[in-house]
């Protein structure tokens, strides 16, 4: 599965990296990070200290399941610089976009009797939800805020540099989670399947403190073209493995490591490194049994990600294991 976004000649003209991180996809995305059991150095300590303020987020839990898409309105397309800002959009939503995007999320699965309430614009629904969304703020993305703006500040450095050096084509082509780039259509690893036309629009690539693993986008193909995904994976917004790192773990083994600062899977890290999923696997045992890299099993995967030891070993804190 795979999302193709097809680039007219103006889009490569219209290619922007966000200027900072949007608190409104942050707030979303750690919703995701709240639930999904990974363990990491990032996201472990934010999510047990939320972890007594969770049971008071039930109405953004039923918006925003564990798989699948959410509402456009909860992450405002026009760029807000704070949460009361954002909350002020969310308040804000015409009753059409209510109703446009309820509908389009609920379509194959049921919707409480509120969320068809929320849908006809239903005042107090709506202020439900806004309170819900500033709870949950506090309790998921305010600890962490410093971190969000060091991590993603450092992603875009990046990838602005690749640009101004290498060009939009090359630019595109290191986004995590991109699987190819021809010249005229980008194609993403993604949830499900869609084509997505630029139509001279541009891109705005947003990169994300709380996104992991695949980028992610709109529902909703009139709005501004964006694309969330992970900061810091590749973009060099991460500590790179130091001198010694190399002739330490080896060429494959230091990059492995490296990758798994964001949360893999086996076969996503292997398409990573361009290798077998075995190798990938064998990798992935090695570090692990060196304490440099935990794995957990996510349903039918297995995910590996970066422990407190890696970190510091590719930040430059510790020079060997152990």
């Amino acid at each position: 599965m795979r999302l193709r976004m097809v680039f007219e000649r103006d889009d490569l003209q219209r290619i922007r990296v966000a200027d900072r991180p949007d608190p409104m996809w942050e707030l979303v995305l750690s919703l995701h990070r709240a639930r999904d059991g990974l363990s990491t150095r990032r996201y472990g300590r934010q999510r047990a200290e939320a972890s007594e303020r969770l049971d008071r987020l039930g109405p953004l839990f039923t918006l925003v399941p564990r798989r699948g898409t959410f509402p456009d309105f909860l992450t405002p397309a026009r760029p807000v610089t704070d949460i009361g800002e954002g909350c002020e959009a969310v308040a804000c939503t015409p009753r059409a976009r209510l109703l446009t995007d309820l509908r389009a999320v609920f379509a194959r699965r049921p919707a409480p009797g509120w969320v068809r309430e929320l849908a006809d614009g239903d005042r107090r629904w709506r202020h439900l939800v806004v309170a819900a969304l500033r709870e949950a703020h506090d309790a998921l993305v305010a600890p962490r805020w410093h971190e969000v703006c060091r991590i993603v500040a450092a992603d875009r450095a990046a990838r602005v540099r690749a640009l101004a050096r290498d060009g939009a084509g090359a630019l595109l082509a290191s986004v995590p989670g991109v699987l190819g780039w021809n010249g005229e259509v980008l194609d993403i690893a993604y949830p499900g399947t869609r084509t997505l036309e630029l139509a001279g629009r541009g891109l705005t690539l947003v990169p994300s403190y709380f996104c992991a693993g695949r980028p992610v986008t709109l529902v909703d193909h009139d709005l501004p073209p964006v694309l969330i995904y992970p900061a810091g994976d590749g973009g060099g917004g991460n500590p790179s493995p130091g001198r010694r790192l190399v002739p330490l773990l080896g060429r494959t083994r230091a990059d492995c490591l490296r990758a798994l600062t964001t949360p893999l899977s086996t076969s996503a890290l292997a398409a990573r490194l361009g290798t077998s999923v075995g190798t990938a696997s064998k990798q992935a045992a090695v570090l692990r049994e060196s304490g440099l890299v935990d794995s957990t099993r996510d349903g039918g995967a297995v995910v590996h990600h970066v422990t407190a030891l890696g970190e510091a070993l590719l930040s430059g804190e510790v020079s060997e294991p152990g």
